[in-house]
C-alpha cells in the first residue's frame, strides 16, 4: 500500500474481512463490496484462497490480477502444482490475465503503480521484465540512481499466464519503450520466446540476463520459479542470432541499459583513457585491453596540446592520459577536447572520482565539481563522441560520501555512469559488438 501511495496512486481499496480501516483507508470484506469499478487486483492472500478470490474479481469486471501470492508450483509439491493449473485454467475461462504467481508485479510510473517504495514517479524509455522480484527491484533502484527512468518494470514470477515472450512483444510495439532488458530463469514456450526476442531486437536494443546456465543455478531456478533453465550454449547462440546482448549479472544489465540510454556506444575499439593517478592509469589500461578494446598512441598534435595544460611531474599523456587536470576543472576540458579530437580515438573513458574526495566535500568544492561535470556533458555533446564517466565507490565514509555525490551529479548531467574502468570498458565492448552486428544486418 505504501508503494502505491509513493507512486501517487489515488484509488486504493484494501480488502480484508477482519478490518474496517487499514492505514487510514476504508477496508472491504470482499472485492464485490467495493462500490466502484476495480481495474486491477494485487493478491497477497494465501494460495488456498486465490481460486474463490478470482470468482469475486470476475464479478467486479476485473481483467488483470497480480499474484504476489506464492506457494504454487515453485514448492515442488504435487498438490500445489495442481492448484496452479486449476488457477490458470479458471482465469482463462473468466478472461482474466495473471501476472505471476510468486512475483512483485508492476512498476508503471505513468499508471501510478509501483511494487516498491521511493521509486521515481517520472517515466522514461527503458522497460525491464524479470522473473525475479529481487532483480526487478535491483534494476529499478540501481538504474534510478544512475539516471535511468522506466516505462514499465514487470516482475512476473512463475509466468503461468503472461509470459516473457508476450512481454517482449509488448515492449517491441510500446511507443514509450526504446530499450529493453529482461531477467529470465526458464520457460515453457522457448520457441515463442526466441521468436519474440528476434522481433524485439530488430527494432530496439535488448539485454538478457539468463539465470540457471550452470548446474547449481539450474537447480536454484527450479525451486525459485518452477522453470526449466536450458543450456548456456543454446542461450548464447540465440542471443547472437537475435543480436541481443547476454549479460552475466544485474550490474552488467544496468551497465548496458545505461550505455544505450546515454549514448556510450563507441564508433570503434580505440579508447582514450583519461584518469588521475599512475596506479589507476596502469591498471585501467590493463582493464581496457583485457575487455578486448585498444589504447592507441595519441598523435603528436594531441600530445602537444596536452603538454600545454599538463604538468610534466607526476603525469603521463600518451594514453592513458594521467593528468593533474582532474584537480582543476579549467584544465580538464582542454584535456578532454584534445583527446576527443584525436583521429586515433573512437571513444573516451574518463575517471573523475578518486579518494582525494575525502578533503573536498565542502560546498564550494562540490559546486566546482558540478560545473566541471556540466562542462564534460557539453564537451561530449559538442564532439558527439561516446564518453563513459567512472566514479569509484568507497567504503570509507568521507570518500564514499563525496564520490556518491559526484555520481549523482554525473547521472543528473545525462552522462553514462560506471563504478570502475573495467565495468565501463566491458559495457563499451558489448555496445560496439551490438552496433557492429546491427549495422551489418542493415546493409543490403
Amino acid at each position: 500500500m505504501q508503494s502505491l501511495r509513493d507512486a501517487g496512486q489515488p484509488n486504493i481499496y484494501p480488502v480484508n474481512p477482519k478490518a474496517d480501516v487499514i492505514d487510514g483507508l476504508t477496508a472491504y470484506a470482499r472485492l464485490t463490496d467495493i462500490p466502484g469499478p476495480v481495474d486491477h487486483v494485487i493478491s497477497a492472500i494465501p494460495a488456498a484462497y486465490v481460486l474463490p478470490m478470482i470468482e469475486d474479481a470476475a464479478a467486479k469486471g476485473v481483467r488483470s490480477i497480480h499474484l504476489f501470492t506464492a506457494g504454487f508450483a515453485e514448492t515442488g509439491m504435487a498438490d500445489r502444482l495442481e492448484l496452479q493449473q486449476q488457477l490458470k485454467a479458471r482465469a482463462a475461462e473468466l478472461n482474466i490475465r495473471l501476472i505471476g504467481p510468486n512475483c512483485m508485479g508492476l512498476y508503471v510510473p505513468d499508471g501510478r503503480v509501483s511494487f516498491a517504495q521511493q521509486l521515481p514517479q517520472e517515466s522514461g524509455p527503458v522497460a525491464f521484465f524479470s522473473q525475479s522480484g529481487t532483480n526487478a527491484s535491483d534494476a529499478a533502484y540501481n538504474g534510478a540512481v544512475r539516471g535511468l527512468r522506466f516505462s514499465k518494470v514487470v516482475s512476473f514470477g512463475n509466468a503461468i499466464d503472461i509470459s516473457a515472450a508476450e512481454l517482449l512483444d509488448y515492449a517491441a510495439s510500446d511507443l514509450q519503450t526504446e530499450i529493453i532488458g529482461a531477467y529470465i530463469e526458464g520457460m515453457h514456450d522457448a520457441r515463442d520466446f526466441f521468436r519474440s526476442l528476434r522481433t524485439a531486437a530488430r527494432s530496439k536494443p535488448v539485454a538478457i540476463l539468463k539465470g540457471g546456465l550452470l548446474p547449481s543455478g539450474s537447480r536454484a531456478t527450479q525451486s525459485h520459479t518452477a522453470s526449466l533453465a536450458g543450456s548456456g550454449e543454446l542461450w548464447a547462440a540465440a542471443a547472437r542470432q537475435a543480436n541481443a546482448v547476454l549479460v552475466h549479472n544485474m550490474q552488467e544489465m544496468v551497465d548496458m541499459l545505461v550505455g544505450w540510454r546515454f549514448r556510450a556506444t563507441p564508433t570503434g575499439p580505440r579508447i582514450g583513457l583519461v584518469v588521475g593517478g599512475g596506479g589507476v592509469s596502469v591498471q585501467g589500461a590493463d582493464d581496457v585491453e583485457r575487455e578486448g578494446l585498444e589504447l592507441p598512441a595519441l598523435s603528436d598534435q594531441t600530445l602537444s596540446r596536452l603538454a600545454e595544460v599538463t604538468p610534466v611531474a607526476g603525469t603521463g599523456i600518451r594514453n592513458p592520459v594521467d593528468t593533474m587536470s582532474l584537480w582543476d576543472g579549467r584544465s580538464l576540458i582542454p584535456t578532454l577536447e584534445a583527446v576527443a579530437e584525436d583521429p586515433n580515438i573512437d571513444a573516451i573513458i574518463l575517471q573523475v572520482g578518486m579518494n582525494w574526495g575525502v578533503d573536498h566535500f565542502e560546498l564550494e568544492n562540490m559546486n566546482a565539481r558540478r560545473l566541471m561535470i556540466a562542462s564534460i556533458a557539453e564537451a561530449q555533446a559538442r564532439h558527439q563522441i561516446a564518453l563513459s564517466v567512472v566514479v569509484p565507490m568507497f567504503f570509507d565514509h568521507a570518500a564514499g560520501r563525496a564520490n556518491a555525490e559526484m555520481a549523482r551529479m554525473v547521472s543528473e548531467a545525462g552522462l553514462p555512469l560506471y563504478y570502475s574502468i573495467r565495468d565501463a570498458a566491458r559495457a563499451m565492448r558489448r555496445l560496439l559488438t551490438w552496433q557492429t552486428r546491427r549495422t551489418e544486418r542493415a546493409t543490403p
